[in-house]
């Protein structure tokens, strides 16, 4: 594979970086974490889970085929008594009684075949199971956007922290400078013992600045490495030239509608509130009649010729009414309305909730182009501001305090200006994730970011068709 051109880092965050290698690093983060990330794993086996619902809705209208079977061995013992013929009227008749002693085996077979003919509450359990279903898929591709959102979440605050630990060396080897040269300057009478001790106060301020980036770097990667399951050491960051890419539409109801119709939270809760519903329906069905058609086959061998061999064979059709089960089917029926009820405030919830995340996101991807926009605008007064004062010391209108200072500000501005662009491309993503349209082509468009110098198109806030 060619080695894309070299990236260029702003000048004032830490110079020039060259971009590795490797293409495609956000995309191939992702594919490791399709196959890696635990999250997504448990939301396949629910998924796998849930879709049974619907061949054990089906099984209700099947035959059911049950065969019973029994071996007994038994000891009998039969006593008889009657009275003798009477010869003399004047003397009562003796008692004649008889005991017979014997053993038994016994084997019985049932073969028991019934098939519901109709159960309104099994017709409406095969209607609810297909609901479950869609909900289990619905549930599993939310999981799937959640895990480009969390990705790009992850793998930028990498970049970030390396930009920050970058600007933070920087800072610290500025700063030391600026110690030294303040030294310098007191020992000849140019600055006094404060210069001194302000600008070595900035330098250990500087390397603590440094220590915590160094850890903000190793939890980041630790955090990336959770979700793609190997180390994580991405050496890229954005292009200095990113475009910044407004909402198309540029109108908040657009998103809305579309949030309303395919945010993948909403439509999960709106099945809930379906399944809750035909529950009602379900549970009240037990009021009413079931049919079923019924046939068994029964044998019974003994082994006594005193116990006579049987065989049975019937057909029929059962109809089961309950008429009074002690008030639990209406206390079910209460429940499951209070239950259904329960869902219905969930999914109303939910609507707000997101509807709220999606005006936020909205507005993210504004206020995003404008803070990239003034970051980057501060950064460069700022430059400007440390050479006037770095000027202005050589000729005595200005400190070591003063230069300090407009050197705090200069590498403050390059870190706010590091972070607002990942937090656009964020809210770029939570925008069209909101809208139920986040995409692996989105991380795509970054990646090309990532390894392209020069003009690149990022992922714009566009509402694409579903589909």
């Amino acid at each position: 594979m060619r080695c894309p051109p070299l990236l260029v880092l702003p000048a004032l965050l830490a110079g020039a970086l060259a971009a590795p290698c490797t293409a495609n690093d956000l995309l191939d983060s992702y594919h490791e974490a399709l196959d890696q990330d635990r999250t997504l794993l448990a939301a396949q086996y629910a998924r796998d889970a849930a879709v049974e619902a619907k061949p054990q809705a089906v099984s209700a209208f099947l035959p059911r085929l049950t065969a019973t079977g029994s071996h007994e061995r038994s000891h009998n013992e039969i006593t008889t008594s009657g009275n003798r013929i009477i010869t003399d009227p004047t003397n009562p008749a003796p008692t004649a009684s008889s005991k017979v002693d014997f053993y038994n085996t016994a084997d019985q077979a049932q073969v028991l075949l019934s098939q519901t003919l109709w159960s309104f509450e099994a017709f409406q359990r095969l209607k609810q199971a297909d609901i479950s279903v869609a909900q289990a898929e619905a549930t599993y591709r939310n999981a799937q956007q959640s895990l480009i959102l969390r990705l790009a979440q992850a793998y930028f605050e990498v970049l970030a922290a390396n930009d920050a630990l970058r600007t933070g060396s920087a800072e610290r080897a500025a700063t030391e400078r600026q110690w030294q040269q303040a030294e310098r300057r007191r020992e000849v009478g140019l600055a006094t013992i404060i210069d001194v001790q302000e600008t070595r106060a900035a330098f250990d301020a500087s390397i603590a600045t440094v220590i915590a980036a160094e850890r903000r770097v190793a939890n980041a990667q630790r955090a990336l490495e959770e979700i793609t399951g190997r180390e994580a050491d991405p050496g890229q960051a954005l292009a200095e030239n990113m475009p910044l890419a407004p909402p198309t539409p540029a109108r908040i109801e657009p998103w809305l509608d579309a949030t309303r119709s395919d945010n993948y939270d909403l439509r999960i809760a709106r099945l809930g509130t379906e399944i809750a519903n035909r529950n009602v329906s379900a549970v009240r069905a037990r009021h009413y009649p079931t049919l079923a058609l019924t046939a068994t086959y029964n044998e019974n061998l003994n082994s006594s010729e005193r116990n006579a061999d049987s065989t049975r064979g019937g057909i029929g059709v059962n109809l089961s009414l309950p008429i009074y089960a002690g008030g639990q089917i209406a206390s079910q029926v209460r429940q499951a309305a209070a239950l259904g009820s329960q869902s219905k405030a969930s999914e109303e919830g939910t609507q707000r909730a997101v509807e709220r995340q999606t005006r936020d996101a909205f507005q993210g991807v504004i206020s995003g182009i404008a803070s990239v926009q003034a970051t980057q605008a501060a950064m460069k007064s700022s430059q400007l501001a440390l050479e006037s004062s770095q000027l202005g010391l050589k000729v005595g209108t200005r400190t070591e305090v003063d230069v300090l200072t407009a050197l705090r500000n200069l590498y403050a501005a390059q870190r706010s200006y590091s972070q607002a662009r990942y937090d656009y491309l964020i809210s770029v993503l939570s925008l069209k994730r909101q809208a139920g349209r986040l995409a692996e082509t989105d991380l795509a468009e970054i990646d090309a970011l990532l390894i392209v110098a020069g003009p690149a198109t990022p992922p714009p806030a566009t509402l694409p068709p579903p589909g």
